[in-house]
């Protein structure tokens, strides 16, 4: 694996920590200019924004895409702690980005999380004309210590 890409799946772990201690759920993201320069990373603020869209890899879009004031992000690289969610995954679509890394797979969460199973981010984001590179289970060993006892937040949001 690319030392790069390592480099800041680590960071978003680290972003996934911090979801975690701040009582989110534990998600982090990290994206990349298509160099593979470091540009933005965030981690889920759902409870704290009062915004149950405010998942980690759309705040990184969102927020960089603010800064910048730019709305496609063709060829820029998004590093997520874990597989991104239906809706992350049409937003990253939309958003044109061109290489999705995760740690954690989908089937994976959703074990921990007792949920049903979802499709994966690679059938939602490339289901049209251009496909993109997605690349799972990247350091998933270390991705997985933020769930280590953790005990997903309700869809009320209350535990």
């Amino acid at each position: 694996m690319d030392p790069v890409i390592e480099k800041y799946m680590r960071v978003a772990i680290a972003e996934a920590f911090i979801a975690r201690a701040a009582g989110e759920n534990p998600f982090g993201a990290v994206l990349l200019e298509p160099e593979g320069n470091f540009c933005h990373k965030a981690h889920s603020r759902s409870i704290e924004l009062n915004d149950p869209t405010a998942h980690a890899e759309i705040l990184a879009i969102r927020e960089y895409c603010a800064e910048k004031k730019m709305v496609c992000l063709r060829d820029y690289i998004l590093i997520c702690s874990g597989e991104p969610c239906v809706m992350c995954s049409g937003a990253i679509k939309w958003a044109k980005i061109g290489k999705i890394y995760y740690s954690v797979p989908q089937p994976v969460i959703n074990r921990i999380s007792g949920g049903k199973p979802k499709p994966s981010c690679e059938s939602i984001i490339n289901s049209g004309e251009a496909q993109k590179l997605i690349i799972g289970n990247v350091l998933q060993e270390e991705g997985m210590r933020v769930f280590e006892d953790y005990r997903f937040i309700p869809q009320d949001g209350r535990r």
